[in-house]
C-alpha cells in the first residue's frame, strides 16, 4: 500500500498541477495586506481564499517557471499524502465502530473483519522523503512574493495537519488504545524539515503548540521516527515556553537512556550529539560517552560497529590512560563478530604494546581463539597455549584452553590425559563455564568406562 502511495506521489509531483487561473488575466495587483490580516486574526478559511487568488496570480506571472512548478507539485503532493493518512484513519475509525457493535451483539465475524489496521506514520514519512527532499528554487521571485509563498505554504500545511489531527483524535476516541495521533500529525512537518532546518511549529494546529503537547511531539520524534535532532528541537521549544533553562547535553543523555533497549542506533545518535555539545577540552567526559557507545553496540550484538567505535577511541586518544581498554574492546568486539582476519592482522602489535600490558593475557587469549578458528596453525596454537599456561596458569582465562586441550586428547582417544586436564579445570576453576562443561564430559567418560 505504502509503495503504491510513493509511486502516486511521484506521479503527483510530475502531472498533478491544477490549472485554475482563467480569471488571472483580469486580476489587478494582489492585496497582500488583507491576506496577512486574516492570518493575524486566525481566520484561516478566509486567508486560504485570499491566498489562493494571490497564488494563482503569481502562477500566471511565472507561468513555465520550473521553480514555481516544483513548488506547486510539492504542495499537491502534501495534499495527496495528507488525504491518504486521513482516509486510513477514518476507515480505521469506521471499522472500530463496527467492531464495537460486533462485541455488543457478540458477532465474531464483525469483530474480526473490522480489526484496527493503519500503516505506521513512520512508513508514510519514509516512503515520501525522496519527493519532499527535492529543492525548490524561487530565487527569481520578489522578496514580497517569497514572503507570501512561505506564509501561504505554512497555512496550507497547518490546515492539512489540523485535519490529520482531527482524524487521529476520532480514532483515539473510538479505540482508546490508539495513541499515535501525534505521529501522523508530524509526518508533513518532518518532511519539510532537515538537520539544519528544524520543524516550523507554525504549521502545527494552534491548540497543539502548548508546552505539554510539544513534549509529546518530542517523544514521537525520538521513539517513533528515531529523529533525535527534531526531538531535541521540540523539547527546547517546550522549555522556552515554560521559561526553563534547556541543556542539549542533558536532553540527549536522557534520550539515549530511553532508547538503549529498543532503538540502539538512536541511542548512539543521541550520545554522539551529547559529545558534540561538550567542550573539546573536557576529554575525559567525551571519552566516557564514547565508551558508552561501544557498550550499546556490544549489548545490542552490533559487534562490528562496537569494534569500529573502540578503534576510534584508541586512534583518537593514543596517550590517554583508557586507550588500553579501548584496544581490548576493539579486539573483543572483532572476536564476537568472527572477524578473524582483522584480529590476526593487528593483534600482535597490541600484545607487544607496553601501554596494553594490563590486557596482555586477554589479548593473547583472543589471538589463541582466532588461531583455533583457522584450524591450520597447530604449531602456533601449541606455542601460544604453552605461553599462556606458563605466564597465566592461575588465571581463569586458562580454563577454556585446558578444556580445548582435553577435547583434543579425547579425539585422539587419550582418555587418561583428558581426565587429568578435566580434573585440573574442575579443581582450579570450579566456577567457570569450562568447569561446568568438564563435569559433563567427565560424567560421560565415567559412564562409558563403567559400561565396559
Amino acid at each position: 500500500m505504502l509503495t503504491t502511495i510513493k509511486y502516486i506521489l511521484t506521479f503527483t509531483v510530475l502531472v498533478l498541477i491544477r490549472v485554475d487561473i482563467a480569471y488571472c488575466a483580469n486580476m489587478g495587483d494582489p492585496n497582500f495586506t488583507e491576506f496577512y490580516q486574516a492570518l493575524e486574526i486566525g481566520a484561516d478559511e478566509q486567508a486560504v481564499k485570499m491566498g489562493q487568488k494571490i497564488f494563482n496570480w503569481i502562477e500566471e506571472k511565472y507561468q513555465g517557471n520550473t521553480g514555481f512548478g516544483a513548488l506547486k507539485s510539492k504542495m499537491n503532493a502534501a495534499d495527496f499524502l495528507a488525504n491518504q493518512m486521513i482516509n486510513q484513519l477514518r476507515k480505521a475509525t469506521g471499522k472500530q465502530v463496527f467492531a464495537v457493535a460486533g462485541e455488543m451483539f457478540k458477532d465474531d465475524k464483525i469483530i474480526n473483519k473490522n480489526a484496527l489496521s493503519v500503516a505506521p506514520a513512520k512508513s508514510f514519512y519514509e516512503t515520501s522523503q525522496q519527493i519532499f527532499s527535492r529543492p525548490v528554487n524561487v530565487s527569481q521571485f520578489s522578496d514580497e512574493e517569497k514572503i507570501f509563498i512561505a506564509k501561504f505554504y505554512d497555512l496550507k500545511l497547518r490546515i492539512l495537519t489540523s485535519a490529520i489531527a482531527k482524524a487521529g483524535q476520532a480514532l483515539a476516541i473510538s479505540e482508546p488504545s490508539f495513541k499515535e495521533t501525534y505521529d501522523y500529525v508530524l509526518v508533513l512537518p518532518l518532511l519539510h524539515a532537515s538537520e539544519t532546518n528544524p520543524i516550523n511549529i507554525n504549521i502545527l494546529p494552534l491548540w497543539m503548540r502548548q508546552s505539554n503537547q510539544l513534549h509529546i511531539f518530542s517523544d514521537s520524534c525520538l521513539l517513533h521516527f528515531g529523529l533525535a535532532y527534531h526531538a531535541q528541537a521540540f523539547a527546547k521549544a517546550a522549555d522556552e515556553l515554560d521559561d526553563k533553562v534547556f541543556s542539549e547535553k542533558i536532553f540527549y543523555l536522557s534520550a539515549s537512556k530511553r532508547c538503549i533497549k529498543q532503538l540502539p542506533s538512536v541511542a548512539v545518535d543521541c550520545l554522539k550529539r551529547a559529545i558534540n555539545s561538550i567542550d573539546e577540552q573536557n576529554i575525559d567526559e567525551r571519552i566516557n560517552l564514547q565508551f558508552d557507545i561501544v557498550q550499546i553496540w556490544l549489548d545490542s550484538d552490533n559487534f562490528a560497529l562496537g569494534a569500529g567505535e573502540a578503534k576510534s577511541i584508541a586512534d583518537s586518544f593514543p596517550d590517554h590512560q583508557k586507550r588500553r581498554e579501548a584496544v581490548w574492546l576493539h579486539f573483543y568486539a572483532l572476536s564476537r563478530s568472527n572477524n578473524i582476519q582483522a584480529i590476526l592482522a593487528n593483534i600482535d602489535t597490541a600484545i607487544n604494546d607496553p601501554r596494553c600490558a594490563e590486557y596482555r593475557s586477554k589479548l593473547m587469549y583472543i589471538k589463541w581463539y582466532a588461531l583455533r578458528r583457522q584450524k591450520d596453525n597447530t604449531a602456533q596454537v601449541a606455542a601460544l597455549e604453552h605461553k599462556l599456561i606458563t605466564d597465566y596458569g592461575d588465571d581463569m582465562i586458562i580454563a577454556p584452553i585446558l578444556l580445548s586441550r582435553a577435547t583434543d586428547l579425547l579425539a585422539r582417544q587419550d582418555y587418561a590425559g583428558a581426565c587429568l586436564l578435566l580434573d585440573q579445570i574442575r579443581e582450579k576453576f570450579p566456577t567457570t563455564k569450562a568447569a561446568e562443561q568438564a563435569n559433563k564430559i567427565a560424567a560421560k567418560l565415567k559412564a562409558i568406562q563403567g559400561s565396559k
